[in-house]
C-alpha cells in the first residue's frame, strides 16, 4: 500500500487546490440561493401586503355599492306604508358609506381624486334618495345611481390597476436582485475556478517537470547498472582466466614435478613417498577447486564453445549439486549472437536455476532456447510448490527482469502455489 502523501506534496498540494475551489464555489451558490430564497420570501410578504390591502379597498367600494343599490330599491315600493323606516335606513346607510369612504385608503393622486368625486355623488345621491322617498320622484335618484356605479367601478379599475403594477415591480425587484446576486455569485466562481485552474497547471507544470526528472534519474540509473554489470562480466571474464592460465597452470607444473620427484625418491623411502602424495592430492584438489570457481565465475565455454554448451554444463552443475534432473532443450538457434544477449541468457537461466534448487522443492526442471518469430524465446520450467507473483518478489527477479529490459525484451514469470513456476524471457534477437 503506498504511503499517505505529506502536506508538502504536490499530489496533497493539487488535492487541496481542488477541495477548496469546490468548497469555494458551493459556499457562494449556497450564499446566492439563500439570498434568492430570502429575497422571495420578502416578495411573497410584500405581495401579501398589497393583497390584503387591495382586498379591504375592495370591500369598502362593495360595501359602498351594496349601500346604494339596497336604498336604491327603496324607491321602488309603490305604497311606501314604510316610509318612515326607509329614510331611518337612508340615513344610516348614509353614515356606513361615509364611514366605508372615509376608511378607503387611495394608492394614487388619481385614486384620491376619484374618491373625492365619489364623496360628492354619494351626498348628493342621499340627497337625491330622501327627494324621490317623500316626492315620489325616481329621475334624480337612478341618474345619481348609475353615476356612483360607474364611479365605483373606475376607483375599483384603478386600485386594481396599481396593485398589479405594484405586484409587478415587485417581481422586477426581486429578478433584478436575483440576476444581481447570481451575477456575482457566478462571477466569484468563475474567478474561483479560474484560479483554481491556474493553481492546478501551475502543480501540473511541477509534476511533469519532476516526472521528467524521475524519467531521466531513472534512465541514468539504468546505464550506471548496464555499465556496473558490464564491468562485472569483464572481471569475472578476467579473474576466471587469470585463475586459469596462471593458478591453474601452475598447479598443474606442482603436479608434473611431483610427478618427477617420485621417480627420484627410492621405492623403500615410504615416509617420502606418502609426503609427496599428500602434496600431489592438495594440489589435485586446489586445481578442481580452481577450475569450478573459475567457471561459476565466467565459464570459458561461454565464449569458446557458444551458449548451448555453457547451459548443458550449467545444467549438470545444478543437477550434482541439487539432485535436480535439470535438461536442456535447444531448437534451431543462431550460432552467432552477440556477447551481451549470450551473457544475459546464461545469468537469467544460471538465476532462474538456482531459484528452483534453493527454494521450489522441484524433481525435474527443463530449460528451453528456441527462435520464434524474429526473438529468442528462454523458458526455465520446473514441477515445484510455486508461489504467488504478486506477494513474492526478490533480488533476483528485479536483476533478470532489468538484464532482459536492457536488451528489449520482455520476461514473464508464470507461477501457483502448488503449480510449478515457469519463467518465460523473449529477447529480440542481435546477431554480431
Amino acid at each position: 500500500m503506498a504511503p499517505p502523501p505529506t502536506p508538502g506534496d504536490p499530489s496533497s498540494r493539487l488535492r487541496l487546490a481542488l477541495i477548496a475551489g469546490l468548497a469555494g464555489i458551493a459556499l457562494i451558490f449556497l450564499g446566492a440561493t439563500i439570498d434568492a430564497l430570502r429575497l422571495l420570501d420578502a416578495m411573497r410578504a410584500e405581495n401579501k401586503v398589497l393583497r390584503d390591502a387591495a382586498l379591504q379597498r375592495t370591500n369598502r367600494l362593495a360595501s359602498i355599492r351594496y349601500t346604494v343599490l339596497l336604498c336604491h330599491s327603496y324607491i321602488e315600493d309603490p305604497t311606501k306604508h314604510n316610509l318612515a323606516d326607509y329614510l331611518a335606513k337612508v340615513r344610516d346607510a348614509s353614515s356606513q358609506s361615509s364611514l366605508d369612504l372615509a376608511s378607503y385608503r387611495p394608492s394614487t393622486l388619481e385614486e384620491q381624486r376619484l374618491v373625492t368625486q365619489l364623496s360628492q355623488l354619494l351626498d348628493q345621491h342621499w340627497q337625491y334618495l330622501n327627494h324621490a322617498l317623500t316626492s315620489g320622484s325616481k329621475d334624480d335618484s337612478q341618474d345619481s345611481f348609475i353615476e356612483i356605479t360607474s364611479q365605483l367601478q373606475g376607483i375599483d379599475g384603478k386600485q386594481a390597476a396599481w396593485t398589479e403594477s405594484q405586484i409587478e415591480g415587485q417581481f422586477e425587484q426581486f429578478g433584478s436582485q436575483l440576476n444581481t446576486a447570481l451575477g456575482l455569485g457566478l462571477a466569484a466562481a468563475l474567478l474561483l475556478a479560474a484560479g483554481s485552474s491556474i493553481y492546478i497547471l501551475r502543480i501540473e507544470r511541477q509534476n511533469r517537470r519532476r516526472y521528467q526528472e524521475v524519467v531521466t534519474a531513472h534512465t541514468a540509473l539504468e546505464q550506471l547498472s548496464a555499465r556496473l554489470r558490464d564491468a562485472q562480466e569483464t572481471e569475472r571474464r578476467t579473474i576466471s582466466r587469470e585463475l586459469h592460465d596462471q593458478v591453474g597452470q601452475t598447479l598443474n607444473a606442482v603436479l608434473v614435478e611431483a610427478a618427477n620427484l617420485a621417480k627420484r625418491i627410492p621405492a623403500d623411502d615410504t615416509a617420502s613417498l606418502q609426503y609427496l602424495g599428500n602434496i600431489r592430492k592438495f594440489a589435485d584438489s586446489s586445481v578442481n577447486s580452481i577450475r569450478d570457481i573459475a567457471l561459476l565465475l565466467r565459464p570459458s565455454m561461454l565464449d569458446d564453445l557458444g551458449l548451448i554448451a555453457a547451459l548443458e554444463w550449467q545444467a549438470r552443475e545444478v543437477s550434482r549439486r541439487s539432485g535436480i534432473k535439470v535438461t536442456v532443450t535447444a531448437g534451431a538457434i543462431p550460432d552467432q549472437l552477440s556477447d551481451e544477449m549470450r551473457t544475459c541468457i546464461f545469468r537469467v537461466v544460471q538465476e532462474a536455476l538456482t531459484n528452483v534448487s534453493r527454494h521450489s522443492g522441484a524433481k525435474c526442471a527443463v530449460v528451453t532456447v528456441r527462435h520464434e518469430d524474429n526473438s529468442l524465446l528462454v523458458s526455465v520450467q520446473d514441477d515445484g510448490s510455486g508461489f504467488d507473483t504478486q506477494k513474492t518478489r526478490g533480488l533476483g527477479m528485479l536483476g533478470m527482469e532489468e538484464r532482459v529490459r536492457q536488451l528489449g525484451g520482455q520476461l514473464e514469470i508464470r507461477s501457483a502455489p502448488g503449480k510449478g513456476t515457469e519463467l518465460l524471457a523473449r529477447l529480440p534477437i542481435a546477431i554480431e
